[in-house]
């Protein structure tokens, strides 16, 4: 019996020392991360285990995570456009059921997008344009069947005409 209690407590004192750790951090590291927080350029977390731990339980970062990345993207030139702004819609339901049988979104979600996109504050890069596929036999074929061009082609052709 003596032995099974020097045993668990054997066990406790390794388990408690492997914990601390992994959480504790030298002083010196901490300064580090200290000062790289500090920097124009962002850092990296102060414990990335314990911030990997929060997203893994959570499934979204730790408040002093959160923190840092608002600080992040306040100090960036291209900043993203207010919380207001970029809500989600109110009936996501209805929004899913629209795009499903529309195949677009509903007037009020595309109000939002072109306001959305009215306030960013950098243009973005447009696709480049696709090459024309190069299935030829098939677009003969559909065309002598069907006597117009294939629903890709038209596709492409419409795109093009833009």
């Amino acid at each position: 019996m003596k032995s099974f209690t020097r045993s668990i407590l054997i066990t406790a004192a390794l388990v408690i020392g492997a914990t601390t750790l992994m959480v504790a951090q030298p002083k010196q590291e901490q300064n580090t991360a200290d000062r790289k927080a500090t920097s124009a350029q962002g850092a990296a977390p102060a414990n990335p285990w314990f911030e990997g731990w929060y997203r893994a339980k959570y499934g979204r970062p730790s408040p002093t995570e959160e923190a840092r990345l608002q600080a992040q993207q306040a100090n960036t030139a291209y900043r993203e456009a207010t919380p207001a702004q970029t809500a989600a819609p109110d009936n996501s339901r209805f929004e899913a059921w629209y795009r499903a049988k529309y195949g677009r979104p509903s007037p009020t979600e595309e109000a939002r997008l072109q306001a959305q996109q009215a306030n960013t504050a950098y243009r973005e890069a447009r696709p480049a344009q696709a090459a024309a596929p190069d299935n030829s036999r098939f677009e003969a074929w559909y065309r002598a069947k069907y006597g117009r061009p294939s629903p890709t082609e038209e596709a492409r052709l419409k795109a093009q005409a833009r």
